[in-house]
């Protein structure tokens, strides 16, 4: 009898396009990064089009770690910082560290996790822990970002969520039955803490 071929691999698609970057996009980013820092006590609007601004300037990098370039390391650690900082120097919001993050190597994803878990209680953004439990730093990045978008303050679509949630999906499910468990019970073991957004992202992934 034939035996069945083995199912195909599935193969994550990049974030970021490779990219060889030169000395003015890197400092281009940092200056993008410095900007964004000295503005989150703007308006809200304000802050959301320079987090757009520096994720660009990252992406055009091609995926690299801030902390390997001395010009990115300082301003995009504190960035990160500031997601759970003292409110009066003014808070990234969660989805715009996740949205930068996303346009750099996984590495920063990690130390940035690090960070915010080990901040007080109140300040952990939630489902950040959650989403680490997954195991696997690159699903976790990606399936933390889907859950802190915001498509109704225009960061995006629920159509473009959707899409993305789709690729995502087969391999966070691969990964979660490797593991001996389900994406019913990773959703179900995160807890929204009364964060109404984050409930509907679950809804969502689960669906």
């Amino acid at each position: 009898p034939k035996v069945a071929a083995p199912p195909p691999q599935l193969v994550l698609p990049r974030r970021v396009a490779p990219a060889t970057p030169g000395p003015e996009q890197v400092a281009a980013a940092a200056g993008a990064l410095a900007l964004l820092q000295a503005r989150l006590r703007g308006p809200s609007w304000k802050v959301t089009r320079l987090a757009r601004k520096a994720r660009q300037a990252l992406r055009a990098l091609g995926g690299v770690d801030p902390a390997a370039h001395p010009a990115l390391a300082a301003p995009f650690a504190a960035l990160m910082a500031h997601v759970v900082g003292p409110k009066a120097e003014g808070r990234l919001p969660l989805r715009h560290a996740l949205g930068l993050l996303s346009a750099v190597d996984v590495a920063a994803f990690q130390r940035a996790t690090q960070l915010w878990t080990a901040a007080p209680a109140a300040l952990v953004p939630t489902g950040v822990a959650a989403a680490r439990t997954l195991g696997d730093p690159e699903l976790a990045l990606r399936v933390t970002a889907l859950l802190a978008e915001r498509p109704d303050l225009r960061d995006g679509s629920e159509d473009a969520w959707a899409k993305r949630w789709t690729v995502l999906k087969p391999h966070v499910e691969a990964h979660l039955s490797s593991a001996g468990s389900s994406l019913a019970a990773f959703v179900g073991g995160v807890a929204a803490g009364g964060d109404a957004h984050l409930s509907k992202r679950l809804a969502r992934l689960g669906a």
